[in-house]
């Protein structure tokens, strides 16, 4: 489809609206599906995610829920749910069918109930790292017998009175076991593959808010004795983690009081490379704020899961929302909402992704919530999908898909004009660029258009102005004779 064309048909659907006559029809939902445009505004989108099924632990057939805090879902599309108040692990199919329960397990030949879970990880084998708070450990559990604990470590590292309390876990793709401890702010306790401890790993920084620099500049004034009394500034500690498939750990902090940098990327040396196109900062939640009594409500992000494609999900705490962003920090899609209806939560505390599924676990209304993406979700994601693996024209043709069903979506806008671009049609490029808000993408573009242009224009005018030399400087001689 001709840029023209497509620019025609959005108009038309634009008119359809003002004139009140009927545009194509999407789902219900039962929450406000929006995205934003160049300018950081939010407008309204089609939904890219629809509930099909919520239930609770009476409707699987495994009996009532308590304070459940933590599910994973394994390669085998095994759901595994932390059931925390009633000390089990409570194991479904990925369309949430109950398979049973573990409630004991093997240690040192006696049989131990699992009181506490708090954080789960399975492993391809089918080896299952439980977090059990309370007792201060990580059981490493295979085939029912716990082979091995990692406990509190004892390192220069460690200080003696700290207390081990492990909230959550995970193990990356070569072993290593990476351990959220509550009260932990100097990072994720990272172990080797026999349980020694290895160091802490990507701890977050201290946000420097306003409180932070008075309380800098006022501790310059200060002696020692009473800089000793003040209360220490901490970073926020991690909320939950992810070990993905790319090697790479994500992690989700709440409480933040700034809006960057809630989703982490952490690489092997523990340094966060999640940046947005032009290593920017990514806010991963909301580019509008909502206000309460004059303060802003940031996103506090509970959980954090990247699926097999590379796209990035987090729950916010604070809104009950879904944000879906791909891997350059684009807003892909957002859903869920605070509510009691199909679709929303009321304390939603963890999200899983088995192939096109999310799976969002609600701590309070004690249910599991099942989430499928719409038509046009599904081609979203396929275009960026298609660009990352440098099937240009192809995402082009999706891209123009998208924006004849949403034309406000400027990540559509963006896609082609990062297609254009690679086609090396800058003009086109720049159209498109300049409706996207990526004045990165636009610059590159700009600078490679006025290349082009220079080589293609700049032979024949560097020809005419040498002519025009020479032309001037023949008349010049021409006169000189003519007044001899």
């Amino acid at each position: 489809m001709k840029k023209h064309q497509i620019r025609g048909l959005c108009a038309g659907l634009g008119l359809l609206a003002a004139l009140g006559l009927p545009l194509p029809a999407y789902a219900q939902s039962n929450f406000n599906s929006y995205s934003y445009d160049e300018w950081d505004g939010s407008v309204a989108a089609p939904p890219s995610y629809q509930p099909t099924m919520a239930l609770n632990g009476l409707q699987i057939g495994a009996g009532a829920f308590n304070v459940p805090q933590d599910f994973f879902m394994d390669e085998n599309g095994t759901l595994y749910l932390a059931d925390t108040g009633n000390n089990r692990i409570v194991l479904m199919d990925e369309e949430l069918n109950f398979l049973g329960t573990i409630e004991t397990v093997l240690m040192n030949g006696e049989e131990i109930p699992l009181t506490d879970v708090e954080g789960l990880y399975v492993a391809a084998d089918g080896t299952i790292y439980a977090a059990q708070t309370s007792e201060g450990r990580v059981l490493v559990i295979r085939d029912g017998v716990v082979e091995e604990t990692v406990v509190k470590p004892v390192s220069n590292l460690i200080a003696e009175d700290f207390v081990f309390a492990p909230t959550k876990v995970g193990v990356d793709m070569y072993g290593r076991i990476y351990v959220l401890s509550r009260g932990c702010y100097s990072g994720l306790l990272q172990f080797d593959l026999d349980g020694s401890f290895m160091g802490f790993f990507g701890a977050n920084k201290v946000e420097v808010t306003a409180d932070v620099l008075f309380n800098y500049m006022w501790k310059s004034l200060l002696s020692d004795e009473q800089r000793a009394a003040m209360t220490s500034i901490l970073p926020i500690e991690y909320s939950n983690i992810d070990c993905s498939k790319d090697g790479f750990v994500y992690t989700s902090t709440v409480g933040t009081q700034l809006p960057k940098s809630q989703i982490k990327k952490l690489n092997p040396q523990g340094n966060n490379i999640y940046f947005g196109v032009g290593n920017a900062e990514v806010n991963f939640g909301d580019e509008e704020f909502a206000y309460t009594r004059g303060n802003a409500s940031y996103p506090s992000f509970i959980d954090v899961k990247v699926n097999s494609e590379d796209f990035i999900f987090g729950v916010d705490l604070t809104s009950g929302r879904i944000f879906e962003r791909d891997q350059e920090g684009n807003l892909v899609s957002v859903f869920g909402g605070m509510g009691s209806q199909l679709g929303t939560f009321t304390t939603p505390v963890a999200v899983e992704v088995y192939g096109h599924k999310v799976y969002v676990l609600d701590r309070l209304k004690n249910n599991i919530t099942v989430f499928e993406p719409t038509e046009y979700g599904a081609l979203v994601e396929r275009a960026i999908v298609l660009y990352d693996g440098g099937f240009y024209e192809e995402a082009g043709q999706v891209w123009e898909q998208v924006l004849s069903r949403n034309a406000n979506y400027t990540l559509a806008y963006n896609g082609l004009g990062k297609v254009y671009a690679q086609e090396e049609e800058y003009t086109d490029a720049l159209d498109y660029l300049s409706h996207s808000g990526d004045r990165y993408s636009y610059s590159r573009s700009f600078g490679k258009n006025r290349l082009v242009l220079v080589r293609q224009y700049g032979p024949a005018f560097v020809g005419i102005l040498i002519v025009l030399i020479v032309a001037f400087r023949l008349i010049g001689r021409l006169k000189r004779r003519a007044k001899q």
